[in-house]
């Protein structure tokens, strides 16, 4: 038979001294920097922790026939915002078309049997890409003409697939326009296709070519009114598939190319459109359900197995109680309790936060890695595990983070009008001195719940803005601290609590306290309901139409209100022109 879950597991920690969480929870190492391609191109510790999300599994699928030769597909654009983990997906194929002696590749094929399943077709399909590996030509651009990229990628490749001995002849070409390029000479760029072409023919294997910040050489072609780079990467895409090795091109980009050119006349902007058409468009942008996992993924807790029960049993306790409110299919305890010690609804609202307002995973990891005020590793750095309590960061501290560390004016949503009316209203309450902590904490809590509540049931209910600052959902009783504070900011017009849907609210214009008006009104209008609707919306007169179709005669019939208190006996017309 299960065990009982104690309301309040923590008391099973052992009395000791005050000990900061940073002594049981950090960061994993892969999540302190971001991928840099070109520098982290030959480290394999730079892919160890990589995590295949969905998105990033979809992401292989839709490209692993063309490097099977199964598919004629030969070119593609990873498109999403910045932080969507696109970088990191390129840098792991990278890895995984290494040389398959090399531990890069070795690293990568592990990850790939933990996430995929060594039975899978996907993972069948990887082991048979060459043994050699491909000539990886991986640069990063820059506001340039492309053929200076490609060259300086092709460079880069070619030095490491060639390190020692004698070079192929195209290596003494590539050093040349290279040279070129680097005394201020211009490089015709139609002889940029051949030489890729005659790398893969040196290396006698394929060539990847894979340019991370494409969007860098768009917004250059466009700022020059040049269309020269663009057709390149058209050259480039429909390079002949018949060649015994094959030129591969990925790139990674934050929008379509036609938004790059949005300066430009409509038709070269279409023209620009028509190019991109020549690629595979693979959107990144992942779920805030799959953020949610990549913040237990990314939080370290192998210092933390004294408290694993623990948290365990409180993250089972909070999954029971919120699932009978929140749509959480695509979560589980386990993904709560790798989140800890963020407080369970701040590891929901802090992806929803990121996915609307601001870079998704680049801000969700900048919280978690950075050592700003308000941040995650400050608030382990801060706090004392004491005893039998367990803190947990809430999301009145995210509201500290985006709107103090980070600022409204770095987000990068078109609609900050709800961001600052909230603003408004919390700095002002902070300066007040009748309003104490706890109603500025609830406060934030509410303001940050309304900024993400447009649609779904996460949203600022009398329920669901109390649980976000209790420990455990058995803290909620009636009567609590808490909901003396909302009913404080009520009282002080603050917030206004909509009847209907249960949710409290901070917007411009929560001083008036509508309800209290509606209230008021009511109060004054002592007349009955029939009176009310005999005058605000009377009746009109019935007409006898089937009796008008037969007769002739037409006859109508006045319509009144009544009620239990009329005496319909004593019913008169109220006009001698109707009928009855």
């Amino acid at each position: 038979m299960a065990r009982k879950l104690s309301q309040n597991p923590s008391q099973n920690l052992s009395q000791k001294s005050p000990q900061h969480l940073s002594q049981y929870f950090s960061l994993n190492r892969r999540y302190a920097r971001s991928v840099n391609l070109e520098r982290d191109l030959e480290l394999a510790e730079a892919v160890e922790g990589y995590i295949l999300t969905g998105r990033a599994v979809d992401a292989l699928r839709r490209m692993l026939p063309a490097f099977t030769k199964t598919n004629s597909q030969r070119a593609w654009t990873l498109t999403g915002v910045y932080g969507t983990g696109k970088s990191a997906f390129a840098h792991f194929w990278a890895a995984l078309c290494a040389p398959k002696a090399s531990p890069l590749r070795q690293k990568a094929l592990e990850i790939a049997a933990s996430s995929l399943g060594t039975d899978s077709p996907e993972f069948q399909a990887l082991a048979q890409l060459p043994k050699p590996g491909f000539l990886l030509a991986i640069g990063t651009a820059q506001r340039e003409p492309l053929s200076h990229t490609i060259l300086r990628a092709l460079m880069r490749g070619a030095e490491i697939f060639w390190p020692k001995g004698r070079k192929p002849a195209v290596f003494a070409n590539l050093v040349d326009l290279e040279s070129a390029i680097a005394a201020g000479q211009s490089i015709d760029e139609r002889q940029i296709p051949r030489l890729l072409q005659a790398v893969a023919a040196a290396a006698k294997t394929d060539v990847l070519l894979l340019i991370d910040e494409l969007g860098k050489t768009l917004e250059f072609a466009a700022q020059h009114q040049g269309v020269a780079d663009l057709y390149l990467l058209q050259q480039i895409a429909e390079l002949p598939r018949k060649a015994p090795h094959q030129v591969y091109l990925i790139g990674v980009l934050h929008q379509s190319f036609a938004d790059y050119g949005e300066r430009l006349a409509s038709t070269e902007r279409k023209e620009w459109a028509k190019i991109h058409g020549r690629f595979e468009q693979i959107p990144f942008t992942e779920s805030p359900e799959q953020m949610t996992r990549l913040i237990g993924q990314a939080i370290d807790q192998s210092d933390a197995t004294a408290l694993a029960p623990v948290i365990r049993q409180r993250a089972t306790l909070w999954f029971e109680h919120l699932v009978r409110q929140l749509e959480l299919s695509d979560l589980s305890v386990e993904v709560f309790a790798a989140a800890y010690p963020l407080h369970p609804l701040t590891a929901l609202v802090l992806p929803q936060l990121c996915t609307r307002y601001a870079q998704n995973n680049r801000s969700l990891f900048t919280f978690l890695t950075s050592a700003e005020p308000h941040s995650f590793q400050q608030f382990l750095e801060a706090t004392t595990l004491v005893d039998t309590a367990l803190p947990t960061l809430k999301i009145d501290q995210l509201y500290d983070y985006f709107v103090e560390a980070v600022g409204l004016g770095s987000l990068s949503h078109p609609n900050l009008q709800k961001w600052l009316e909230v603003q408004d209203v919390v700095t002002d309450a902070s300066r007040r001195a009748d309003l104490s902590a706890n109603v500025i904490q609830i406060l934030k809590t509410i303001g940050t719940l309304n900024v993400i509540s447009s649609t779904g049931s996460l949203r600022a209910t009398s329920e669901l803005a109390i649980l976000p600052l209790c420990e455990l959902p058995a803290e909620n009783r009636p009567g609590n601290q808490w909901e003396t504070a909302i009913q404080t900011l009520l009282d002080k017009n603050l917030i206004t609590h909509r009847k209907q849907g249960d949710e409290l609210r901070i917007w411009e214009g929560s001083d008036f306290n509508v309800q209290a008006a509606i209230d008021t009104y009511f109060e004054q209008e002592r007349g009955s309901l029939v009176e009310i609707l005999t005058r605000l919306r009377p009746l009109k007169p019935l007409v006898a139409q089937r009796h008008s179709y037969r007769t002739g005669t037409l006859r109508y019939f006045e319509r009144r209100y009544v009620d239990a208190t009329q005496d319909l006996s004593a019913l008169d017309l109220s006009k001698p022109d109707f009928d009855g």
